[in-house]
């Protein structure tokens, strides 16, 4: 893992988050906090020296499945075309099972309004402001259903090709009517 790759939650680390189903030790559940999508590993690096070796705690995130890679940066994506240009010459790799998800366990505001959060922080980068306001002022199922039609819109106008899997996963960690 290079210092200048750029590591995001998935689906399944905000849910770790928000519920503690796996009971991951507190120094990981500290270091996936800090993942944000958008620092890099070195300046998460910086900022969790307390944290020991935080190459080895992203990597067991990442074996875990709760952080994906999302840059490179300039170099990772060098060596990354590179890496790829070999890979089409040799022998393909042994397959790892893909870990499965996992059924979520309750329903709620606050991690349905987590997920969206994190979910459009990724899709759409340094545009997510307008978005990120609107979810924090939504106290109730209709003000999220709002701002998520709000998502929609922006997701529409910008081209962020998955959001119909962001509204599904949305929808299963928001509370039903009543």
């Amino acid at each position: 893992m290079g210092n200048d790759w750029v590591l995001a939650k998935t689906a399944a680390g905000v849910e770790e988050i928000a519920i503690r189903s796996r009971r991951i030790p507190a120094r990981l559940r500290t270091v996936l906090i800090l993942v944000d999508g958008r620092r890099s590993v070195a300046a998460l690096a910086e900022s969790a020296t307390a944290f020991g070796d935080i190459h080895a705690a992203l990597d067991a995130l990442h074996d875990q499945g709760l952080v994906v890679l999302v840059n490179h940066g300039q170099h990772g994506a060098d060596a990354a075309s590179r890496a790829s240009a070999a890979a089409q010459h040799a022998a393909p790799l042994p397959s790892r099972p893909i870990p499965q998800p996992q059924p979520l366990r309750r329903r709620s505001l606050a991690l349905a309004r987590l997920y969206l959060l994190d979910a459009m922080a990724q899709s759409l980068r340094h545009d997510d402001q307008p978005i990120r306001e609107r979810l924090r002022a939504a106290t109730s199922r209709a003000d999220l259903l709002r701002a998520f039609d709000m998502c929609r819109e922006i997701a529409g106008e910008v081209g962020v090709g998955h959001i119909d899997a962001i509204e599904e996963k949305f929808m299963e960690m928001l509370p039903q009517e009543g």
